[in-house]
């Protein structure tokens, strides 16, 4: 049985993104700074900051890093796929645009869910959190499906627009460490936060889905959660919507 177009890509995709230093970096980086950050911060910043130790509260936020991770694998996968001339391939080829984008978002969506599985085997061991609830389980895997989808229309939108190698990858690096950093992911917000940075961070979509996350792992989900996975639902269609008129107005033409 043959597979769909779709699949077909998906399976491309990952074929290309699995070789073990893609691995290594993709998953490891993550998951070392799990240990790393959590053994050395836990002594430092107080868990009165943190609701709990600084290793039960940085599992989470790295959990809802990973939809940055799916976003950027399909960002660069497109890009790649434009500088090496693939994109005209595939498409004189059996694939609709549509399949193509439609491939590139499952990739996405999947490539996150991963992540998800490997931060949890490698973070619920050190800090003891409790299993998901299946409403729990749900929220995480929503959360993290939406988001990955953001980023990944944003890059492939920004990857249709630019024909630099250099000016992508440098605003993609940069939009990559101001998302992480301006985020809950590491850190909390407290009283001494400034308010400057603590209007960013809320601006933040990945401070929704890290906050998200760690009230499902602490069985505390409430309206502020459904209003966070609302705006990052709203922002995957308008990033998925950008991508759709990025293709649609593509430049087949070389690029640098």
């Amino acid at each position: 049985m043959r597979l769909p177009p779709v699949l077909r890509l998906v399976v491309r995709n990952f074929a290309s993104n699995l070789d073990p230093l893609t691995v290594i970096i993709r998953f490891g980086q993550p998951a070392i700074t799990i240990i790393v950050l959590g053994t050395m911060f836990s002594g430092l910043i107080p868990s009165s900051a943190t609701g709990g130790s600084y290793t039960a509260f940085l599992v989470p936020g790295m959990i809802a890093f990973q939809m940055i991770t799916g976003g950027v694998v399909s960002g660069n996968l497109f890009w790649l796929d434009r500088r090496w001339r693939m994109t005209e391939q595939i498409f004189s080829g059996p694939f609709l645009r549509a399949e193509y984008l439609g491939g590139l978002v499952l990739t996405t969506v999947l490539f996150s869910l991963v992540g998800v599985g490997i931060m949890m085997l490698v973070g619920l061991p050190l800090v003891g959190i409790a299993a998901l609830s299946p409403i729990g389980t749900l929220a995480v895997l929503l959360t993290v499906a939406v988001g990955s989808i953001f980023f990944a229309g944003l890059l492939i939108t920004l990857g249709t627009r630019l024909r630099s190698a250099n000016a992508y990858f440098s605003i993609q690096s940069f939009l990559q460490l101001f998302v992480i950093f301006l985020s809950t992911v590491y850190y909390p917000i407290t009283s001494s936060t400034p308010k400057v940075l603590a209007t960013i961070f809320y601006g933040n979509p990945l401070t929704y889905a890290a906050n998200t996350v760690r009230d499902a792992f602490s069985g505390t989900l409430g309206s502020q959660d459904l209003v966070g996975v609302g705006v990052l639902s709203l922002l995957a269609a308008v990033g998925f919507g950008a991508a759709i008129w990025g293709f649609r107005t593509l430049d087949m033409g070389p690029i640098q």
